[in-house]
């Protein structure tokens, strides 16, 4: 791009004008560079020349309400707009107007230049036309003047109206720059958006296959850690099991050998009352010896007893841990059961994962393309929209020509019927 008019450099340029305003304005504008077209909008050029001025001299030092009281007759260069801009040919016309009729008095061929030479009158055509028009009266001189002044400043006025809503439309055309590139801003954020959400799907997937297989592996373990537990555990309460009952025989069998002792002794102590009523005392001294005995046998047999029943209990608390064990057993292998149909179903929700990605990466490739295809329709609208601003600008410049052309044509016809007029009453 090239550079551009900025809206910060436009007051420094209308504070840098020479006495005719709109002469300097034409001279920055097409002999410097080119930068404005027209008052609607602007135009690349890479050799435009910069818009900073020098230092105004005391001549140049004349505000702009000083120049709106300078007599038209001092003002004798001419501006003629050669059809390549609109804005500058109709602050011009004023000027162009003041000096019409002593421009027509020399000749259109002393007054006019050709489009391509310039476009400026010579001072000394003009101020001969003056000279040869000294018998028109001052007062219509005057008034004439005092009229092309009143228009120069009307068309003072609408030129800072056109500039103001050139203006505008630069901020216009700015604003609709601006949201077209924070539409493409959000769509660029859009698509970086879904690129994120998929790769945090995919590192969610990926934590969740490695999690499945860390949890399998756990319980893998802890289902052989439990079953080598429940086998040792089997394995000692089958060991106390079989202690216990080859301490339940014994005592068995000393209760038997007791039991026989006792009716061997009881039946010795009978043949000896029978056959020894002589040894009474010394029996009844055994006797009470075999009772006293008897009744530590019958104390020991008591707590036998109660061995051998407090034994059946444990045994039969043993059969019943047993077979609850058992059932705790199979209820583990249930869970285990109800763990691997977990498994296939967390399986099957990664498939299902795994093809909403693939849906994702479709549905993000389908908006990629079609951001895309807005990108280059934006580029088509920007290029038709300047190819018709061009065809606009080149149709008003073709109007102004012939404006102008009409003006000129209108004015020599006046100053012709004038001329021949003035010639009919001198011969009269």
């Amino acid at each position: 791009m090239g550079v551009l008019l900025t809206l910060f450099q436009l007051p420094i340029l209308l504070l840098n004008l020479d006495s005719n305003p709109f002469h300097r304005l034409f001279q920055v504008v097409y002999g410097r560079g080119g930068f404005l077209c027209g008052t609607y909008g602007f135009v690349d050029s890479s050799s435009a020349e910069p818009l900073t001025h020098g230092t105004p001299g005391p001549e140049q030092e004349v505000t702009y309400k000083e120049e709106k009281l300078v007599e038209p007759d001092s003002r004798a260069e001419v501006v003629i707009n050669d059809g390549t801009s609109a804005s500058p040919a109709k602050s011009l016309d004023a000027v162009g107007n003041q000096n019409d009729q002593a421009v027509t008095m020399e000749g259109s061929t002393n007054s006019w230049v050709s489009p391509g030479e310039g476009h400026i009158e010579d001072k000394s055509a003009v101020v001969k036309g003056i000279d040869s028009q000294t018998d028109v009266p001052k007062e219509a001189l005057v008034v004439e003047a005092s009229e092309v002044k009143r228009k120069t400043v009307k068309r003072t006025f609408k030129s800072e109206k056109d500039f103001l809503e050139f203006t505008l439309k630069y901020r216009q055309v700015l604003a609709e720059r601006d949201s077209a590139i924070a539409v493409r801003d959000k769509l660029e954020s859009l698509c970086r958006e879904l690129q994120r959400q998929n790769k945090l799907l995919m590192d969610e997937c990926k934590r969740v296959s490695t999690e499945g297989q860390d949890l399998r592996l756990d319980l893998s373990n802890k289902f052989q850690d439990a079953i080598k537990e429940v086998s040792s555990k089997l394995e000692q309460q089958k060991d106390d099991c079989l202690t216990q009952l080859k301490e339940n025989d014994m005592l068995k069998t000393k209760l038997k050998q007791f039991a026989d002792q006792y009716t061997l002794s009881e039946q010795q102590h009978a043949q000896k009352l029978k056959q020894k009523t002589l040894e009474l005392q010394l029996a009844d001294l055994k006797l009470q010896q075999q009772e006293e005995k008897l009744k530590q046998e019958q104390s020991q047999m008591k707590l036998y007893a109660e061995q051998v029943a407090q034994l059946l209990a444990t045994e039969k608390n043993l059969r019943l841990q047993l077979t609850a064990d058992g059932e705790k057993f199979q209820q583990f292998q249930e869970a285990l059961l109800k763990s691997n149909e977990v498994f296939e179903t967390f399986k099957q929700e990664i498939e299902k994962m795994t093809k909403s990605m693939k849906e994702l990466k479709k549905e993000n490739t389908f908006l990629k393309s079609k951001c895309d295809k807005t990108d280059i329709t934006l580029i088509e609208f920007a290029d038709e929209r300047e190819r018709l601003k061009k065809q606009l600008e080149k149709t008003r410049n073709q109007k102004d020509k012939l404006e102008s052309l009409c003006r000129s044509l209108q004015a020599e016809r006046k100053a012709n019927s004038v001329g021949g007029n003035s010639s009919d009453s001198v011969q009269v």
